[in-house]
């Protein structure tokens, strides 16, 4: 009997092209769905992420699931993976869950973390955005606070982006400060591709009086103009926590 699994992953999306799987590319969801086969002797297994992450983004908390026919327990599926996977990719746990459980679809919050820094380091130039000039707290602040509640994204989107509905609804949206870093929390239902990375971008031209509040406003307000929105560089941003029912 198929069972479903579900898997907690941590992973340093540096070296990858994203979560997605893709052909002759590096991605975190072909790696491990590589290794899912060569543990269960099987052709196929599709791996269900709850959410696509772009290439170099990060994840401390990604949630996957699948189902796979085993006598294997939870703990030797999960010590089975880690022993295969790459150094920058990390299963923290593995559950089976109810049959109906789909890691998308199934998520009713998501989380992510970006991370900003004026203090450049060697060390973590992968994991916050080093940006040196000074910014308005105040600023960044009012923006995320005009976040809170159900907006129409397609604006703070990838223009590319096939996807048809772009209303979000945030229920969380902070700046927090402590030095000379700067950590941006935002919660909300969906998420689309580029979303973060591109409210934060915008936030910051705002808040180095390149752009004004009322151009953020209208920004969201989808009110087409010349105003458009900046896109954070990948390296800052973390997919943080999947909240289920």
């Amino acid at each position: 009997m198929l069972k479903n699994y579900k898997l907690t992953i941590t992973y340093d999306g540096t070296s990858f092209f994203g979560w997605q799987i893709q052909k002759d590319t590096r991605t975190i969801q072909g790696i491990i769905e590589k290794e899912l086969k060569y543990i269960f002797k099987v052709n196929d297994i599709n791996l269900i992420g709850s959410g696509r992450t772009d290439s170099g983004v990060h994840a401390n908390a990604q949630v996957a699931n699948f189902f796979v026919e085993t006598t294997m327990s939870e703990l030797q599926i999960q010590n089975a993976l880690n022993s295969k996977l790459p150094k920058d990719i990390f299963i923290n746990n593995c559950h089976i869950i109810n049959q109906t459980f789909n890691s998308r679809f199934s998520a009713v919050k998501r989380e992510y973390i970006y991370y900003i820094t004026s203090s450049y380091s060697p060390i973590n130039r992968m994991y916050s955005w080093h940006y040196k000039r000074p910014l308005d707290k105040k600023k960044l602040i009012k923006c995320a606070d005009l976040l809170i509640g159900e907006n129409d994204y397609s604006l703070f989107s990838k223009a590319s982006s096939e996807t048809k509905n772009k209303i979000c609804v945030v229920s969380y949206s902070k700046w927090t400060f402590d030095g000379k870093y700067y950590e941006y929390n935002i919660r909300g239902n969906r998420f689309l591709q580029h979303m973060v990375r591109l409210l934060v971008g915008t936030m910051v031209e705002v808040a180095r009086d390149r752009l004004t509040i009322e151009n953020f406003q209208d920004i969201l307000k989808c009110k087409k103009n010349k105003i458009t929105a900046v896109r954070a560089p990948s390296s800052g941003l973390f997919l943080n926590r999947i909240y289920y029912e």
